[in-house]
């Protein structure tokens, strides 16, 4: 589908505004959820939680513990773009980058959404959500980029499991810094 016509010109760039800005709105939905929860519990308190779950997560990305996450376990309809070559894949952007209309591959982002709810600042929350939008907007352009078809999956395939480490110590020492703080 990457490689079809629809995804040459102003489309591609669309589709990573609609991931950047669906990132922010699911941040900051987050954050006002978190408001209303954070009062309830003391810090040491929601920090032991944050640190049980992320501990769990990082087991689970390493196959060590296997259980279901919470998805919406299926495509965004390319029906959207019939809104156009600009608004077409900025709807399908916006649908991906919250999260919430698609596969989610790696348990993660689920420690980003413990984080924002209960320890981000709106500053944190904006940047938490352009860095996911992000990240699913570099492995659009990755893929396309990559070489033929396959290729992309081929090379994740070879080197997943040092990958998955890297991401989840540089996520664990990223989170420790936002729970810990300057």
């Amino acid at each position: 589908m990457l490689a079809s016509p629809v995804w040459r010109g102003v489309a591609p760039f669309a589709f990573a505004g609609g991931l950047l800005l669906g990132g922010v709105l699911s941040a900051f939905g987050l954050l006002v959820l978190g408001s209303v929860l954070r009062p309830l519990l003391p810090t040491v308190v929601l920090a032991g939680l944050v640190t049980g779950w992320l501990i769990t997560l990082v087991l689970r990305e390493f196959g060590l513990l296997r259980f279901p996450l919470p998805q919406n376990a299926r495509l965004v309809p390319e029906t959207v773009f019939r809104h156009g070559p600009v608004f077409g894949p900025l709807q399908f952007g916006l649908e991906m980058g919250t999260g919430m209309r698609t596969y989610v591959t790696s348990g993660l982002p689920y420690a980003a959404l413990v984080l924002l709810a209960l320890f981000a600042s709106p500053l944190t929350a904006v940047l938490t959500g352009l860095a996911f939008g992000a990240g699913r907007a570099v492995m659009t352009f990755g893929v396309r980029r990559h070489g033929p078809p396959g290729a992309w999956d081929a090379a994740w395939l070879r080197h997943s499991r040092s990958l998955a480490a890297l991401l989840c110590l540089a996520f664990v020492l990223a989170q420790t810094s936002v729970i810990v703080g300057p």
